[in-house]
């Protein structure tokens, strides 16, 4: 019996019992969605994260006070900007002090209100060092300059600042004048700054949106906030990416109670993490496959009880037991195949919806698609194996005599 005889005639058995292949179809193609829908999504939050974490720069460090918080190596900047600001010009000079370090940007985080077209707006006032902009690509400035040492009055503001409704045309323009009010000092203070730059519209980036804040020089944040030589982050360079982890073990020793942030120390949490629900979902779709696997079990002894009688016409007219039992176990195969391949379509379906809903980007990956089809493949060939062991080994004389 070659192989296109054994096609036909297990085609043959599943359309004479679709009904039995749809629900044991069904059951792979649970499994099989469940996986690549949710594998989809956090490989999408994978691609999201490692991207965010590039715009931040491979070779930068943040420094942030710890306030005796080993989580806090993760929790990124907006946690840091509630933190009472412990960081030091002391710190700062220890920082700039270590020779594998290029530069060094101070930043303080505060709020204040600005009017514009008779709205009072409330944001993020940071102040930062000039060479925040060559540490941190994410604030790249679209019209405009950066900062100078010599800057005191001036401003650099963001995408929505400069556009509040969106609008094309901006409100605010370099060269004019904006008028803001300190909160959360023991006394209103305001002050005239003059906008020299606008930062081009980067969006969210780990929990921050550049876009929403104005951006003035530290030593002008000190003197009109009254926070002289306190910071609420530290951000570094470095000459050469393979020091990140030496230099962050240098600093964590030279300064107490501080954590040192560097993408690829979050890249490797987020890993472990994704890592870890990837496994997560790997075993449920095992669960999943497995108890289709014992739903095709019962459906081929079954089956193989039904077409004794046939099993034992095939056999008289030459069929051996390896032609008997490859034709159950393609039955098995078809529906692994089946329920792989369509499962796997609607995981991918599920994902791109999934991705849409929540911004993630979603990205069709064969490769999963082809290890999904052939696990369930697999699964399937195995869970039929002892029904088709059995229709093969049947006796053809008590096969025929078989009502």
């Amino acid at each position: 019996m070659n192989v296109k005889d054994v096609a036909l005639i297990s085609l043959g058995g599943i359309k004479d019992r679709k009904y039995r292949f749809a629900l044991n179809l069904l059951g792979i193609l649970i499994g099989c969605a469940a996986v690549t829908g949710l594998i989809s999504v956090t490989q999408g939050m994978n691609a999201e994260i490692n991207g965010q974490l590039n715009i931040l720069g491979a070779n930068a460090l943040t420094i942030i006070p710890s306030n005796g918080d080993s989580d806090m190596a993760f929790s990124s900047a907006p946690q840091a900007m509630m933190m009472p600001a412990s960081l030091t010009w002391r710190d700062l000079q220890i920082i700039e002090s270590i020779p594998e370090i290029d530069r060094v940007a101070p930043i303080q985080n505060n709020y204040g209100s600005y009017t514009l077209t008779g709205t009072k707006h409330t944001t993020t006032i940071m102040g930062v060092g000039i060479d925040l902009f060559e540490i941190n690509p994410n604030y790249e400035i679209s019209d405009g300059r950066a900062f100078t040492r010599s800057d005191k009055a001036v401003a650099i503001i963001g995408a929505n600042v400069a556009h509040p409704e969106g609008d094309e045309e901006p409100v605010l323009r370099v060269g004019d004048r904006l008028k803001i009010t300190a909160l959360g000092t023991s006394e209103p203070k305001e002050t005239t700054l003059r906008i020299i730059g606008i930062t081009k519209e980067s969006g969210m980036t780990m929990g921050v949106n550049p876009d929403d804040m104005i951006m003035i020089p530290v030593m002008t944040s000190e003197q009109f906030f009254g926070s002289s030589g306190k910071y609420d982050m530290i951000m570094a360079s470095l000459y050469d990416i393979d020091d990140t982890d030496a230099v962050s073990s240098k600093i964590k020793d030279m300064i107490e109670d501080i954590q040192v942030i560097s993408s690829e120390s979050v890249r490797d949490m987020i890993g472990q993490v994704t890592g870890t629900i990837e496994a997560v979902l790997g075993g449920i779709a095992a669960i999943s496959l497995v108890v289709a696997g014992v739903g095709i079990i019962n459906t081929m002894t079954v089956s193989v009880s039904e077409r004794t009688k046939e099993i034992g016409t095939l056999k008289a007219i030459g069929a051996k037991n390896m032609d008997v039992m490859m034709i159950f176990l393609a039955e098995s195969g078809y529906t692994g195949l089946g329920g792989g391949f369509l499962g796997g379509a609607l995981g991918y379906l599920l994902g791109f919806t999934i991705g849409n809903f929540i911004g993630l980007p979603i990205f069709l990956d064969l490769g999963l698609w082809s290890m999904v089809v052939l696990f369930a493949i697999i699964t399937s060939v195995l869970a039929g194996a002892m029904p088709a062991w059995s229709a093969a080994n049947l006796n053809p004389v008590e096969a025929l005599r078989h009502e």
